[in-house]
Formats: structure tokens, sequence, C-alpha cells
């Protein structure tokens, strides 16, 4: 009888940890993912934030029963979801947060001036960062878009260590994404560096839809690279939405304040 009450007192004491809020898996350290979600934590007013690789282990988390709110990249649940096709019966896309562009970093004197030259130049090389990172899925999932890219090598190295790499004329391209706003560290690294430029993806193959929804997974946006009043400078390239996804076990009441959160305080939840 005493093994028995103990039991139950573990299993309420469980229950009542999984009531107060739900676990929210999001990114890297430093990365804008965290941000959120401590942003929505303290909007719930419970729930506890996780880090991780990338969008590929919280859908993992989630798949699992180990999150229930995660933020994913829309691309890597797209792929996600051709390998594991049960997904759209655990969990649901809440909404969009906003969109975060593929880009490549390329030596002005280098065989790789292009996304193009990633399908025809022999013996090419892109750095797409580590394994299972969100670069590393979208291009992945790029080359189920457009196969021609299989012709370039992989390696998976990322951030400063690939662009010296690049540098080094040991890879012919780097690759990430990243939100629009040119911002980051990656970015300011090649605009100011005088032997590398910054290109962008529009291969039309990559506006393929997906069969899910019927829309297509990456749009096409011009990014402004450089300001000026005769030197404007810009670049055409894919961009994806970052999205919050969520069990759909999840208590309702979550579910209900987080959809609230998207609809009404998204720049809150982006500060």
């Amino acid at each position: 009888m005493k093994r028995m009450l103990v039991a139950v007192m573990v299993l309420l004491v469980a229950g009542a940890a999984m009531a107060e809020g739900p676990v929210i898996t999001t990114g890297s350290k430093t990365g804008s993912y965290v941000k959120v979600g401590h942003n929505l934590k303290n909007m719930l007013g419970t729930g506890e934030v996780i880090t991780s690789k990338g969008s590929v282990e919280n859908l993992e988390r989630l798949m699992k029963g180990e999150a229930q709110i995660g933020l994913v990249q829309m691309d890597a649940f797209a792929w996600y979801a051709l390998k594991h096709p049960e997904v759209s019966t655990e969990l649901e896309i809440i909404g969009g947060l906003y969109e975060e562009c593929a880009y490549l970093a390329v030596r002005k004197e280098g065989k790789v001036q292009s996304e193009d030259d990633l399908q025809s130049v022999k013996d090419a090389t892109i750095a797409v960062g580590s394994k299972g990172s969100g670069t590393a899925v979208t291009w992945d999932y790029m080359l189920k878009l457009e196969p021609k890219y299989k012709n370039s090598r992989v390696e998976f190295t990322g951030g400063s260590r690939a662009l010296s790499k690049l540098i080094a004329k040991q890879v012919d391209a780097v690759m990430w994404v990243t939100q629009p706003n040119l911002d980051g560290q990656m970015a300011k690294t090649v605009l100011k560096n005088e032997d590398l430029e910054l290109v962008g993806f529009n291969d039309k193959d990559l506006n393929d839809k997906l069969p899910s929804t019927g829309k297509p997974v990456y749009q096409f946006r011009k990014i402004d690279t450089q300001k000026g009043f005769f030197n404007d400078k810009e670049i055409t390239t894919a961009c994806v939405e970052a999205v919050i996804v969520a069990r759909k076990d999840t208590n309702e009441d979550i579910l209900e304040s987080v959809s609230d959160a998207l609809l009404n305080y998204k720049q809150t939840l982006l500060k």
C-alpha cells in the first residue's frame, strides 16, 4: 500500500509539473530562437526554455514528447515530414514568426561566383554548417528541389571557421540561414571583406510547392546589401518562415495562449 501511495504521489507531482507550463525547445544559446522562447515563457507566465542544435532536434523532442512547444524553420518541418509522415498527426503549426533567408558567401576571384556555379562547376565545395543545423537541413531540402546542387561537395563547417576556410581557399562557398536584416556577424564579416562577396539563392526550382499545403516553402526576396546614392546593391535570395510548432496534445489553454501571443503580441515576442 505504501508503494502504491508513493507511485500515486509521483504521478501527481509529474502531472502538476506538466500543468505548470510547457517545455519550449529553441536553438543555440546565442541565436534568436532562445530570445523568442524566453519571451514566450514570460508571456505565458510559466514553462521551461531549453536550448538545442536547431530545428531538427526541436522536432525530434516534440515527437518524443520531451517538449510541447518548438521553434522550427518551415523547410526543416517539410524535410522532417518527408521522413516522418506521422508528424502531421502529432504536431501542428501554430503560426509564423519571421522570415529567415539563405545567404551564400563566395570569393570574388573564386571558381564559385553564384549559386548557379554550385550546379555546374566541377569539384566545388560548399560549407553548410554542422550536421543537423538549420542551414544543413535547408541545404538538404534544397537538394530535393534542385538535384543539380548535388554536383557540389558538402563540408559540415559553419560560422567564422567556415569563412576562414573560404578565405584560405579550402572551400569555395559558405552558406548560412538568418534573418534578412544582415545584422548578424556572418554577413558583417563578408560585407567588410574586400575579397568576399555575398550572393543569394534564386533558382526557380526552389519555388516548388509543398504537397501538404499547396504553398511554396521558399519565397524570393530582394535584400539590400549596400546603400548609397549611386552604388546601391541588392541580391535576390530564397527565404523561409520560422514558425512555432506544438504537440497537438498540449494543454488547450496553453495552445490558446501561444496562438494569442502570435496573433496580437508578435512584436513583444520578437523583442
